[in-house]
């Protein structure tokens, strides 16, 4: 059954879940295109590894999230749990941890844990599935705060609210079922939260085409040849994957070894990270060093999300390919 979203200048408030990769990229140029104000849209980002040590996340994610705000002119939120993905992760005879979130000032402001939440034990990875109940990361370290931080932040308690985000059909046979738009789960009696996947029946050519057009810098995660921006060291990433990731951070990898050893689990069954590794091949070997110290900074330049004059825009190595991705 299709839902019916209202015209576009109807909303208070047009929110894009924006992690930096192409998708929402893609799903953001689109919205400037068809006219939508500037004034009115807000990037929202969760930190998945919280406001706290790299584990699980590139480096340069965050960086690069505020080099687009700013180049765009759009405002840039963050919403994170406290801990992040290691605290839930490792999480022992306990609840889920609270939640914190930028609100339109700019003020971080906390929400304690739910006073519904159970003792519950995790010390394991999220599964390989598309069902978020053991795939746990994304519910809990993305989709949650970002309800959390709907639900209490007062600009928003009496707001027509649009959230739109990047899942395409074309990526896996779960998103190819996906309804183009939906009631969100934070809608109200007083507040209404409409969901739009605004780029739903997009190609990953047309992808790639309205990146040219604006002449967008992509994430360095893609120039290297990764196929998808999420996390770094994903849990659906593929042996060739582990096997460059390992050469771009060695230390970070032996932390996910560790891990692994810890939980008595592995990512993937039957395979140790080092298992995976040794059976893929690096793809980063070749890739300049420049590129390789980018995707690892957390200094991000500010103004490297346009290409500068003279410099062509180019597919980067990741383009069309799957290098390990969602169910």
């Amino acid at each position: 059954m299709s839902y019916d979203l209202l015209p576009l200048d109807q909303y208070d408030k047009v929110i894009v879940g924006y992690s930096g990769g192409k998708d929402c990229t893609a799903a953001t140029l689109r919205l400037l295109e068809m006219g939508v104000p500037k004034e009115k849209i807000e990037l929202w980002h969760q930190r998945v590894d919280g406001d706290g040590e790299m584990l699980f996340d590139w480096p340069c994610t965050e960086g690069y999230c505020k080099a687009a705000a700013y180049n765009l002119g759009i405002p840039l939120r963050f919403q994170w749990r406290d801990g992040g993905f290691h605290a839930e992760m490792m999480r022992e005879n306990a609840t889920t941890n609270g939640v914190y979130y930028e609100d339109g000032m700019g003020q971080v402001r906390y929400l304690p844990p739910s006073s519904r939440g159970k003792l519950g034990t995790r010390k394991k990875y999220p599964q390989t599935s598309a069902d978020l109940s053991v795939r746990w990361c994304s519910a809990y370290l993305k989709i949650m705060p970002c309800e959390r931080a709907i639900n209490n932040d007062v600009r928003l308690q009496n707001a027509k609210i649009l959230l739109v985000t990047g899942e395409r059909r074309q990526e896996s046979t779960a998103r190819s079922k996906y309804q183009e738009a939906a009631e969100h789960a934070c809608n109200s009696k007083k507040r209404r939260v409409d969901q739009w996947r605004a780029v739903i029946d997009w190609t990953e050519e047309q992808v790639w085409d309205i990146h040219r057009r604006w002449r967008v810098a992509v994430h360095p995660a893609y120039s290297l040849g990764f196929g998808r921006v999420s996390c770094m060291k994903c849990i659906f990433a593929d042996p060739d994957q582990w096997a460059s990731i390992r050469e771009l951070d060695a230390t970070g990898f032996e932390r996910h070894v560790n891990l692994e050893k810890q939980t008595c689990l592995t990512i993937k069954r039957g395979l140790t990270l080092v298992d995976q590794a040794n059976k893929g091949s690096s793809f980063v070997t070749s890739a300049p060093e420049w590129l390789k110290k980018l995707a690892m900074s957390t200094d991000y330049p500010l103004d490297r999300f346009f290409l500068p004059e003279g410099e062509t825009w180019e597919l980067p190595a990741g383009a069309y390919k799957r290098c390990g991705g969602p169910s």
